[in-house]
């Protein structure tokens, strides 16, 4: 009886001394957890201290180290991380406050035991690819990603899950294996198995942690030494790459944004990783940013779907530099589509029932803008330098005036797109024309497309593949078979020429079983570097749309770089490039001019933006010192008027907006007594564009005698110059100066090769 009551004995002290797997709560009342072998699992005297820590998380003026050691053969196998806090804190708090702020770190969770949770797995990402997520079993149509560093399950099934990249730290196990869970605490000289659990686990001050995975249920010896983990820093430089904004996997994920670098690199949902794990509405189809604001626009507001992630709305705005948001809204008169800037004060919101005014000033969505709400569903919208043309499924074009808010006109036709071309005119496409609207008069000019046609995407709109290049005066698209299914061609439309080119690319992977097709807007152009950037999913539905790809062809239509994306459900609906210059007024608007009548000064060439499309910068008449003395207005042509009243003098502000970015100069005008009769005078002078590719344009109203150009070090470059345009292709990249001397002045100027 008494050899009996021992060994009760015996069996008890070492069941409730053994490494738990419990995360929260106490033990579990489960007949397959399994006893640790040891009281202690033995541990060589630490080499690893507090001040070796590299990673510390939370504040406070308490410290606990916090340990993993995966035993599963990869290097670096036992990682620390550092906790800080004040008051009171749990092990459960700290392993909760890492998964959530290392996102290399998850984990999974039981949530249901009779006493809490329990740590079914843990995995970190060794290779730094960031593919961050678990498949359970052989079900690999459905991946499951962490929420704040962690997934959750309802059985203990642990030994189904693995890592979706083989190459990362992953154990998990109920059966096979299990995580066991020790501590030591200051006063301790070795690690004891924590028999109440993560949740029960009272830290204190100088304590140490330690989840210590036992293969086949053998506990290891914990190490000796153990690894600094780096602290993870989240990109937040925004400038070198492109924005991929996806609709994403509705009914479990709203609306999300990557961002891909230029190195290859991807950072994923880096607008929920800035906003507590917020997310957009449900279905992002679109994304722009204005200014220093990016505005992201979903079809509806919340999902009903079983989400960890939190709705963001139709419209919300984030700041565009560091993805932190600034407001959203759920009700923006109907379902969203698109967004344009008009002014730095308005924004236009497309949506399924018309125009919705933005007040961008005081972030407040406005009343319908009259005569768009009979139209169906607006669709892509552009702001040109003078007006705002606008889409829609039913209603055709609609150009309206931005300064009244007031619709002025509406072209008749089934529309699917709109777009400006580096040289200022406005196109729109149907199925299988092109049509070309001029940006003042508005007369229509039709282009049939040869071959091949464009069927939009009214059904369950996107934005569309059709775009166009900054730097060369083209258009580009992709073809299609119906309205469900793309062709296999990028199409490029020369303006200058009026030529189609149906075969300028091919879409790649079209040799294998499942083909690659273009998803959403599919087909943009980087502004500064001119390359096309396409990106493309795998037809065959289900689990094949988890496969995405970016391309990047060069100007001539050769593909040059692939990116793979982490496979998942991203749908994306488009990209959108960062706008990091601001508008350049070149030195020959003059700063001070006499006038003795009504005077007009060009301004169509006197501004640039490197990563903007410079024929739409708008021109405005900020401010006039004295308006008895001139008058200056800006007509549809982009011209300054200015007419003289009195003699006097005055100062002019004009003021550029080039995406929402902003730029002022200012203009002295003298007017003389001799007032003139109403005849104009053109002053012109402007050495465009700047900066410049392949030909540098000399435009003057004098005649030109000799051009000289020289690089920055004050060297004589030989050019080749006829009819006042210079050919600079060959030139390498910078600074130059240019020296005009005319018949009438010199003339100094300075330009930029890109």
């Amino acid at each position: 009886m008494k050899k009996n009551y021992l060994l009760v004995l015996m069996f008890l002290s070492v069941f409730f001394m053994r490494g738990q797997v419990v995360s929260e709560g106490t033990i579990p009342n489960n007949n397959k957890q399994t006893a640790a072998k040891n009281k202690i699992a033995q541990n060589t005297t630490a080499a690893t201290t507090f001040d070796d820590i590299k990673y510390w998380i939370g504040t406070g003026s308490n410290r606990a180290a916090f340990a993993v050691q995966w035993n599963d053969g990869k290097n670096t196998d036992a990682l620390v991380w550092g906790f800080r806090w004040e008051g009171t804190a749990t092990g459960e708090d700290m392993l909760k406050a890492i998964l959530k702020a290392d996102r290399r770190f998850f984990a999974l969770l039981y949530k249901g035991a009779q006493t809490g949770s329990l740590t079914g797995g843990l995995g970190f990402d060794l290779n730094g690819i960031k593919t961050i997520g678990l498949y359970k079993g052989t079900d690999y149509t459905y991946p499951l990603y962490p929420t704040n560093g962690f997934v959750n399950t309802t059985a203990y099934d642990f030994d189904n899950y693995k890592a979706i990249d083989t190459n990362d730290h992953w154990q998990s196990g109920w059966t096979n294996g299990e995580w066991t869970y020790w501590g030591k605490n200051p006063a301790d000289a070795d690690f004891t198995a924590v028999s109440t659990g993560a949740s029960g686990r009272i830290l204190q001050n100088d304590s140490w942690d330690v989840w210590n995975y036992a293969p086949s249920k053998n506990v290891l010896p914990i190490a000796g030494t153990f690894t600094p983990v780096a602290p993870y820093v989240e990109a937040t430089d925004f400038t070198n790459g492109f924005f991929m904004v996806n609709e994403d996997w509705f009914g479990h994920t709203n609306g999300s944004v990557n961002f891909i670098n230029k190195d290859g690199s991807t950072n994923y949902r880096i607008y929920s990783i800035a906003n507590n794990n917020e997310t957009f509405g449900v279905t992002t189809c679109y994304g722009t940013i204005y200014g220093d604001n990016f505005y992201f626009i979903s079809k509806q507001a919340a999902s009903g779907g079983d989400q960890n992630f939190s709705p963001g709305g139709r419209l919300v705005v984030a700041n565009a530099k560091t993805m932190k948001k600034i407001a959203g809204f759920a009700n923006i008169g109907a379902d969203g589509r698109s967004f344009v800037g008009v002014n730095e004060n308005t924004g236009y919101i497309g949506t399924s029932k018309g125009i919705y005014l933005f007040d961008i000033a005081n972030l407040k969505v406005g009343s319908l803008l009259a005569g768009t709400g009979t139209a169906g569903q607006v669709g892509n919208m552009i702001r040109t330098s003078q007006y705002v043309f606008a889409v829609t499924q039913s209603g055709g074009m609609l150009i309206i005036d931005p300064a009244t808010h007031t619709l002025i006109k509406t072209i008749t036709g089934k529309f699917h797109s709109v777009v400006q071309a580096k040289d200022g005119s406005v196109w729109g496409i149907q199925d299988q024309k092109l049509i070309n609207i001029n940006a003042t008069t508005f007369t229509v000019t039709e282009y049939a497309i040869p071959t091949t046609k464009y069927l939009g995407s009214w059904g369950a709109w996107n934005a569309g593949s059709f775009t166009y290049s900054t730097q060369e005066n083209a258009l580009f698209w992709i073809n299609a078979i119906s309205s469900f299914t793309s062709g296999t061609k990028i199409v490029k439309f020369d303006i200058t020429s009026k030529t189609f080119n149906e075969n300028f690319a091919t879409i790649p992977g079209q040799t294998d079983a499942f083909k690659q097709i273009p998803y959403g807007a599919a087909l943009r152009i980087d502004p500064v570097s001119d390359e096309l950037i396409l990106n493309t999913t795998e037809n065959g539905f289900g689990a094949h749309y988890q496969k995405n790809w970016v391309h990047t062809f060069d100007r001539t239509g050769s593909l040059t770089q692939t990116k793979i994306l982490d496979d998942y459900y991203w749908f994306p609906g488009t990209t959108v490039f960062p706008d990091n210059a601001a508008p350049v007024v070149s030195n020959t608007l003059p700063s001070e001019v006499s006038v003795k009548e009504a005077t007009v000064i060009d301004l169509k060439n006197i501004v640039s933006d490197t990563d903007n499309l410079s024929a739409a910068i708008v021109k405005s008449v900020k401010s006039v010192s004295d308006t008895e003395v001139v008058s200056a207005v800006i007509n549809v042509n982009d011209e300054l008027v200015l007419t003289p009243k009195t003699q006097g003098t005055a100062t002019v502000v004009i003021r550029f907006n080039s995406n929402g970015k902003l730029v002022e100069k200012s203009i002295i005008v003298n007017t003389t007594t001799n007032l003139g009769t109403g005849e104009f005078t053109k002053l012109e002078l402007a050495v465009y564009p700047n900066p410049v590719s392949d030909v540098l344009n000399i435009r003057t109203e004098d005649e030109v005698l000799k051009v000289t150009v020289y690089d920055i070090s004050g060297k004589s470059i030989n050019a080749q110059i006829s009819n006042n345009k210079i050919n600079v292709s060959d030139f390498s990249k910078g600074m130059y100066i240019i020296n005009i001397v005319t018949d009438k002045a010199n003339y100094v100027q300075k330009f930029i090769k890109k």
